[in-house]
């Protein structure tokens, strides 16, 4: 019986590490919890070392030379479990053993066939055995990461599943892209971003922002595979996860973002499923990811955080529903620290709730610019802290809360990103002394170069308008309030010095224009002029009618801005298409036929941001209320501004409650 017997501290449990340094092990356990073959033990982990198990086990008791008791032992170090059958023995004859517990390994079923090619029929004391046997699964061999990811991105059970189909979800970001990267991406361009302000070979015109966020984290991923050690491709595979996860959160969030169009894009193609519902679904599934990658540390996470920030909460959405999950602020806020740390790339300590740990080397981004293959990481970075500070400093003005990324109301004059801002203005007046105003050399290409120039300098209005607010929110003293009310007004001077006499031409030019130089002049002119009517509204709020004094100009101008805006995005239109393929009964790989849907609707209708509509209209009517009860304006000048504004209402995406509210 004894060569038959087995101690049950088998010393194979153990990792080579561990081993060699004689502490207890618990890798074996680990890998039986966790349900991964591969999982290191806590002491590699922690040293962020190999947990291999290279060095052959050696055991007194274990009898190798009959194939049987080698295939057992084989499974029990495998799988890590416990043979069936135990006993004690205490003879004396078994000398310094005689007080351990025994177990007695069974014989295989002579049933079981042994393939003489398989690992289990080669020798035991094969150095190359071991290591296949023990090493963890490579990076080639991993399943799929979609299909290891099924549950993960799946609706928890109760839950309602995405409504759409296949056709509709692509149709979705179609929208997306053709309404809201068409604004937002004159933004990030080469003429608004003044990290790369008029430089033609470093920018596009146009920047899609959430390409652009999956090359910065596929640029990370890569430069993270790159520094693995050996031995880590389990962690390789969960960053695979990660990022089917992140990219699925992405997507489901630039689903819910645009499916306020579905009703005036979509006509009787629906299938007869309820319009609010799909809308309503998708809202909460984009909330649910939103738990999911709000620590999930990316670009796109990024993105989808601010995304669902700007999604409009659908109708139907009750208090208690909406006050439940995160916030749009929250978001923002996620966001913002997102943009932080990505940009941190620093080696150093890290505190999470529960521990104390090193920066992984593989997180780091470039700490030097040397170290990026080429400047377009940098400049690609650039465009995402652009688009982060665009972020922040809107939220700033209309959430009245303080930024993250830039100082508030003291230090925001020395600091670089509104220094460039400022060098950008003086670069276009340089550039646009040789135009000539006449409307007939007005282009789109030139007009659109005008509309970005503008809108970056815009984003600076919104910084002082918000730091104005500042001042008064917060109970600064007079000098600071009147410095801060002094910057608004030369920021607005300055615009109408340099910018208005071309957006003038631009107007005048319009119908020569395409559809998406309109939305974005439409976009530019009712933001710009929102910005003040905010700061006209602060005033009058906490009653210092003394301070419109240094602003009576510039109210009047932005009063009669905003309703010719808002008249201008009511009378143009834009013409969306639309390709579906009919697959036909039984061959899904096969088109029946091609019908083309085309959609023209009010620019208004397909605005990306209906929250900055609704707020025009509901401080334009209390302007007019105002004139009409001074009797500056008549009643029918009064009914048909109302009718004007009532009318941007009804075209705005009937599914918001914003919307409704306002109505």
């Amino acid at each position: 019986m004894r060569d038959r017997i087995v101690t049950r501290r088998t010393q194979f449990s153990s990792c080579d590490e561990c081993r060699r340094s004689r502490v207890a092990c618990d890798a074996q356990n680990r890998r039986s919890v966790a349900g991964i073959p591969s999982a290191p033990c806590t002491r590699c982990l922690n040293r962020n070392r190999a947990c291999t198990f290279k060095v052959r086990p050696k055991n007194k008791f274990l009898r190798f030379d009959e194939p049987n008791h080698r295939i057992q032992w084989i499974q029990d170090a495998k799988e890590g479990s416990s043979p069936r059958h135990t006993a004690t023995t205490a003879s004396k004859s078994q000398g310094r053993y005689r007080r351990t517990s025994h177990i007695l390994i069974d014989q295989v079923s002579a049933e079981e066939p042994i393939n003489a090619s398989s690992p289990e029929a080669a020798p035991i004391n094969n150095h190359e055995f071991w290591q296949n046997r023990f090493r963890p699964t490579p990076y080639s061999r991993l399943e799929s990461s979609e299909q290891a990811l099924s549950d993960l991105v799946s609706p928890p059970s109760g839950a309602e599943s995405h409504p759409l189909s296949n056709s509709h979800s692509e149709w979705l970001h179609t929208l997306y892209r053709q309404n809201f990267e068409v604004v937002f991406g004159s933004w990030m361009g080469r003429y608004c971003c003044p990290f790369l302000f008029g430089q033609d070979d470093l920018a596009e015109r146009y920047i899609s922002i959430s390409d652009l966020c999956r090359h910065l984290d596929r640029y990370m991923a890569d430069t993270s595979k790159g520094n693995q050690s050996s031995g880590q491709e389990q962690w390789i595979q969960n960053d695979e996860k990660r990022d089917v996860l992140i990219e699925q959160s992405l997507r489901n969030t630039i689903a819910a973002f645009a499916a306020r169009w579905l009703p005036i894009t979509s006509s009787d193609d629906l299938g007869g499923i309820d319009t609010l519902h799909q809308i309503q679904t998708m809202w909460r599934q984009a909330r649910r990811d939103m738990l999911r990658i709000i620590n999930r540390l990316s670009y796109r996470s990024m993105l989808s955080l601010f995304l669902f920030a700007l999604t409009p909460i659908p109708m139907g959405i009750s208090e208690d529903e909406e006050m439940d999950g995160v916030s749009g602020q929250v978001c923002i806020h996620a966001a913002l620290q997102q943009v932080q740390s990505l940009r941190a790339r620093q080696r150093n300590l890290q505190f999470s709730g529960s521990k104390v740990f090193p920066s992984s080397g593989s997180t780091a981004i470039c700490a030097t610019p040397e170290a990026a293959d080429t400047s377009g990481f940098i400049n690609a970075e650039n465009i995402a802290y652009w688009a982060a500070i665009t972020f922040d400093t809107s939220a700033s003005l209309t959430l009245n809360c303080r930024p993250l990324l830039s100082s508030g109301l003291f230090g925001f004059e020395s600091e670089f990103t509104w220094k460039l801002v400022r060098t950008c203005l003086n670069v276009f007046n340089e550039s646009s002394k040789s135009w000539r105003l006449g409307s007939a050399e007005m282009t789109d290409e030139r007009a659109n170069e005008i509309i970005a120039a503008a809108a970056c300098w815009k984003l600076l209005t919104w910084k002082l308008a918000a730091n104005f607010k500042e001042a008064l929110r917060d109970g600064h003293d007079e000098h600071e309030v009147r410095k801060a009310l002094s910057y608004v007004s030369n920021s607005v001077k300055e615009f109408d010095n340099t910018f208005r006499p071309f957006l003038d031409e631009c107007y005048k030019r319009m119908q020569f224009l395409g559809q998406q130089t309109k939305l974005r002049w439409f976009s530019l002119m009712l933001h710009y002029s929102l910005s003040i009517l905010m700061v006209l509204d602060t005033i009058e709020v906490v009653d210092r009618y003394d301070l419109l004094v240094d602003l009576k100009d510039a109210s009047i101008e932005a009063e009669n801005t905003v309703m010719n805006a808002l008249a201008f995005g009511l009378h143009n239109t834009m013409t969306l298409r639309r390709i579906i393929d009919s697959p036909l009964p039984g061959m899904p790989g096969r088109s029946a036929m091609t019908r083309s849907m085309t959609f023209t609707v009010p620019l208004i209708a397909i605005d990306p941001y209906p929250h900055h509509v609704v707020a025009c209209v509901q401080l334009m009517r209390k302007a007019i209320d105002r004139d009409y009860m001074d009797k500056k304006i008549t009643q029918e000048s009064y009914g048909s501004l109302s009718s004007t504004l009532e009318s941007a209402l009804k075209h705005l995406p009937q599914s918001s409650k914003s919307v409704q509210a306002a109505r």
